[in-house]
Parts: C-alpha cells; structure tokens; sequence
C-alpha cells in the first residue's frame, strides 16, 4: 500500500506569494519526507473546468489518479483550490469508487466561513458537507474541530494539527529589543491601517494596491517572496490579526480557529507575537511565553510597553524549539503519521472526541 499527499502545481508567482499555495506545497514536501508520494495535480480554475464538461474532467481524474491503487491511503489537501464544487466531488468520489482508497481531508481554510461571518447554518454548504466524504479530517486544532462539528454539521472522525508549518533553512536576522510591529498579508488593507490603534512603528510586507495616503508610523515595506522574508524581520513582534471591516467579510471571525501562516512565518523567523485573546492559539502562546495575548487590538500600546528587555530576550529563548518544529515540517509530517495509524491501523491516540469537542 502507498501513501499520497496531494500538491497542488500553479504559476511561479502565485507559489512564492499566495499563503495557501505555499502551505499546500510545503506541507506536500515535509510528509512526502516521512515517506509518502506526491500526488501533483495543476490548478485548474472553475471557468475552465466548467468548459471542458463532465466527460473530459473524468478522462483527467484518470489520467491523474490511476496511480492509485485499492488500499492506499490520500491525504488531499483541502480545498484543492479549484473553486470548483462539482470538480471536488467527483476528484472525492472517483479516489473511493474507482480507486478504492482511503481518503483523509487536510483541511486549509473552509471558504464559507472565510466569506460569510453570519450566524447560520452551514451545513448546507460545499466546504462543509463534502468533509462527510472523508474517512478523516485533520482540522487545522481543537477549537476549528469544535465549530465544524457544530456549525458545519461535519460527522467524520477528526485529528487536530495544532500549528501549521513554515518549512524555512535560509538565514535569520538577530534580533533587537524595540517597540515596534510586523505585519505580513498577500494585500495591505486599508481597513488594517485604519483599525490600527496605535502610533509605534508598524512595518507592512506585501503589495499595495489600495493605499494612497498613511501616517508615518506605517511603513510599507512591499511584496517579498516568502522565503526572503524571515531573514528581514530583525525585532519587535509578529501581529495576528484580521481587520473586523477587511475584505473578506467572515475573516475577523475566522481568525478565532484557524491556523495562521502569519503565525508560523512569524515562529519560523524567531519572532515574539502578539494575537487576540479569542483565538485558538492564546492559551498556548501565553503558556509557552512566545508572545503576548491582548483582549482587544486597542491594547496594543499597553502590552508592549510592559515588556521590558528581559522579557523580551526571554520570549526569544523560549520560541527556539517552536520556530525548529515549524521550520522542519514537524506538524505536518505528525498529523500524516497519525492519519496513517488511525486509517489503516485504528489508532485513536489523537481523535478529538466528543467530550473534547
């Protein structure tokens, strides 16, 4: 029996800037390194796959997916980025009707979620209801697992990962004691700059393609690819936060379960952070001393002026064995060993229960 992890192939571009193409991408080659075999596929977009009809997507399922054989196990890295629900289903359905495969979702984003911020039911939605196709969810950790379960109806056995990755070995920057921020985003948003509370220096890294006119506290650093950033952030901390009037309307909100790349770009670098104190990772950043957690962004000023240098030296030190983990793929490849144990072996040392939930 053969394991797989599917990788998904876009432009050059798109894989150095796009958070969810390079996470799908370093997650395929840190499990591919415990063993299991990269399933590629090309990103195909709804338009075209719309064109090309039923008859021509099944010649591609075969052409791509006859590698499998009955037995295998697929972690499919979800969304497959397509924008494509009829597409998704028949790449689910053909992995365990023509494949005979046992099929483990890794899931990324849930898109309703990221688009919607209403209180409803979500049950009928495709990004949620297709995760029923699975024999196994890896959820991105415990408090994503609790809202699929409840608010997106999903019944399939569940795996946390706890931490995404940010597979890094390039150079890092020494780091300095100063008050000031980073901020990573594929866009700046205006809203960012307009919630910002605060008059220390915020330093943002991606395009701008909407922000004409700033105060001088902002500094626009511009687009980097993602592996040259680490080594540029040489001090102050790493903010996790999405604005409340962003563009994607549900993405404050989901920023309470889901596992930031900004989290991890931010731990790969060696980099303190600061997060909300809603969100799934607070307990942990908290505990570990790797950051600090505000209850609201407005207490921003008051946090970080209670650092002192100690402090700060000391969150330093206590983020090394985290910032290796992340940068080797150390959660990654845990959740697809896992996967394998409880698919094929029954294994439930790390199935959220219920009571969990």
């Amino acid at each position: 029996m053969t394991n797989w992890i599917t990788e998904v192939e876009d432009n050059d571009y798109v894989s150095r800037r796009a958070s969810g193409i390079i996470a799908n991408k370093m997650a395929a080659q840190s499990i591919s390194d415990v063993g299991f075999r990269k399933l590629h596929y090309p990103r195909i977009y709804s338009a075209k796959l719309r064109e090309v009809g039923k008859e021509a997507r099944q010649e591609y399922l075969e052409a791509l997916l006859n590698c499998v054989l009955p037995g295998d196990t697929v972690i499919v890295q979800y969304p497959l980025w397509t924008n494509n629900t009829e597409f998704e289903l028949e790449f689910i359905n053909y992995l365990k009707s023509e494949r005979q495969a046992k099929i483990v979702a890794l899931v990324w984003d849930i898109v309703s979620w990221l688009q919607d911020n209403r209180e409803r039911d979500y049950t009928g939605d495709a990004s949620l209801w297709m995760l029923n196709k699975y024999d196994l969810v890896i959820s991105a950790n415990p408090k994503m697992a609790k809202r699929l379960q409840k608010e997106g109806g999903v019944t399939s056995p569940m795996i946390p990962m706890y931490l995404s990755d940010f597979v890094y070995s390039g150079p890092l920057a020494q780091k300095h004691f100063k008050k000031e921020i980073y901020y990573v985003a594929t866009g700046i948003d205006p809203a960012m700059i307009e919630e910002y509370p605060s008059n220390l220096p915020i330093n943002f890294i991606g395009p701008n393609n909407m922000v004409k006119d700033f105060p001088d506290y902002v500094r626009l650093l511009g687009p980097m690819d993602s592996n040259d950033i680490p080594h540029q952030l040489d001090g102050g901390f790493g903010l996790l936060y999405y604005p409340q009037n962003g563009g994607y309307k549900g993405m404050h909100r989901y920023g309470e379960f889901n596992n930031p790349m900004k989290l991890s770009l931010y731990l790969a670098s060696g980099l303190p952070v600061i997060t909300l104190s809603n969100t799934a990772h607070a307990k942990w950043i908290k505990e570990r001393g790797v950051g600090l957690v505000i209850d609201k962004l407005s207490d921003l000023d008051q946090a970080i002026n209670a650092v002192s240098e100690e402090d700060y030296y000391k969150m330093l030190e206590n983020i090394k064995p985290w910032q290796r983990a992340v940068s080797t793929g150390f959660f990654a490849k845990g959740a697809a060993v896992e996967a394998v144990r409880f698919v094929n072996l029954g294994f439930k040392d790390y199935l959220i229960t219920q009571e969990e939930k």
